[in-house]
């Protein structure tokens, strides 16, 4: 009787086994869904124009008017921002190049110094001209310098169901850890959650509104919102352009200090 007690013992174990395996065989690498995020087709370069809109605690609302450009080299892209509207940030420009295997090369153009600066690796946790982004929030950031995890799947936005991955870095970050909310059809993050050094939530990005634009999913109205100071920035994409044949000389320093 004993042997076959022990039998009976091994072959549920082992049936316990195979559906733990079949069951984390059938969840969706956290990694491989980031990696489509990242790398999924958004037109080879783009020209927006955007409405900031930037409120503080009481309520009060500042808006800013900018046009962003970005194109893809590859697998690396390089953006360049410049603020048209109000008189006093109008000319202030941002450049981000992105480097293979090295972190992104930033420089801000303020107007009153009448030369770019660079953003060293020190300032990229500082707030982008007042606004609830960080340096660090302006690059994008590619998926192998975190940690993936798989949390659940759950409904998100209007209807859709989004993957819920957390993202714990690897790199020198500000963030313990991100979470975010992915819609795996369009391929676009909706939300993501960011955690501090002490593990509580400091901020929170979500798009507030998608269309799809010359055959490409498109984020349109956007928030980031610092919990720790009650204030929000708000992006509405007002018109957006893909595949406009940017020239490359739109990327350089000498057009970024160009007032």
């Amino acid at each position: 009787m004993r042997w076959q007690y022990r039998v009976l013992i091994s072959g549920a174990m082992l049936v316990s086994l195979v559906l733990v395996y079949n069951v984390r065989a059938q969840e969706p690498s956290a990694k491989a869904i980031m990696d489509k995020v990242f790398f999924r087709y958004d037109g080879d370069d783009s020209y927006s124009k955007i409405e900031m809109i930037l409120t503080d605690k009481k309520g009060y609302e500042r808006k800013r008017q900018l046009e962003i450009y970005t194109k893809d080299y590859g697998k690396l892209r390089k953006t360049y921002v410049k603020f048209t509207e109000p008189a006093d940030i109008r000319g202030t420009a941002f450049l981000s190049i992105e480097n293979e295997g090295k972190d992104n090369t930033q420089y801000l153009y303020l107007p009153a110094l009448g030369r770019a600066r660079r953003i060293v690796s020190s300032q990229k946790k500082l707030r982008f001209v007042n606004t609830d982004f960080t340096y660090e929030d302006m690059q994008r950031r590619r998926p192998n310098v975190d940690k993936h995890r798989f949390l659940r799947e759950e409904a998100c936005g209007e209807g859709e169901r989004c993957a819920v991955i957390e993202s714990v870095p690897k790199d020198n970050s500000q963030y313990t850890k991100r979470i975010s909310w992915v819609d795996r059809d369009k391929e676009l993050i909706l939300r993501t959650d960011f955690y501090g050094r002490n593990g509580r939530m400091i901020k929170r990005f979500q798009v507030l509104s998608v269309n799809k634009i010359e055959n490409i999913w498109t984020a349109v109205d956007m928030i980031m919102e610092d919990f720790t100071t009650a204030h929000k920035t708000e992006l509405k994409v007002k018109s957006i352009n893909y595949n406009q044949g940017i020239d490359d000389e739109m990327f350089s320093l000498r057009a970024l200090e160009k007032d």
